[in-house]
């Protein structure tokens, strides 16, 4: 009789390790709704967080979490805001500096700063928010500042220099 007992708890605690949990992050803002009305509807007909977890799919703390908000807020508590940075929060460049650096893109080439070449690269933006501004920013940092600019990196096709259009 013990040694059922301790086979059951072990195929309990096996279960509970395999078990796959829904991820809330990845569901739309509908689904997360519906599955938190669903936690609270089983806790309210008087269901365990086990029973809610094998039922739902959510991990207890998740569980636990949800009911104490519906105790607290009510029906408020199915949908939260958004988490996260908000958009345009935390930028290294103004809104002002980077319509500045978007216009000298297009307008002049690099020789015009004091920077070599004649062609723009994420290097040499790197470089002139740094002279101009004294700001670092990296490549991706300042392709994604371009992108949102309208602006796209853009490679140069290799052909010969005495290439003939006609004869290919």
């Amino acid at each position: 009789l013990l040694l059922n007992k301790t086979l059951v708890i072990y195929e309990s605690l096996w279960y509970n390790r395999s078990m796959e949990y829904i991820d809330l992050r990845k569901l739309s803002t509908e689904e997360t709704k519906q599955i938190r009305r669903q936690v609270v509807r089983l806790k309210e007909m008087g269901k365990t967080g086990k029973e809610i977890e094998e039922i739902v799919g959510l991990r207890p703390s998740r569980i636990s979490t949800n009911w104490t908000a519906y105790q607290r807020e009510g029906e408020a508590s199915f949908l939260r805001e958004k988490t996260g940075r908000k958009p345009g929060s935390k930028m290294i460049l103004s809104p002002e500096e980077q319509s500045e650096i978007r216009e000298m893109i297009v307008e002049t080439r690099p020789e015009a700063h004091g920077i070599p070449g004649c062609l723009w690269t994420l290097k040499k933006v790197c470089a002139l928010v740094q002279k101009r501004y004294g700001k670092r920013m990296s490549d991706d940092c300042v392709s994604d500042y371009m992108r949102r600019r309208g602006l796209t990196s853009q490679r140069l096709v290799k052909r010969a220099r005495k290439q003939d259009p006609k004869r290919i």
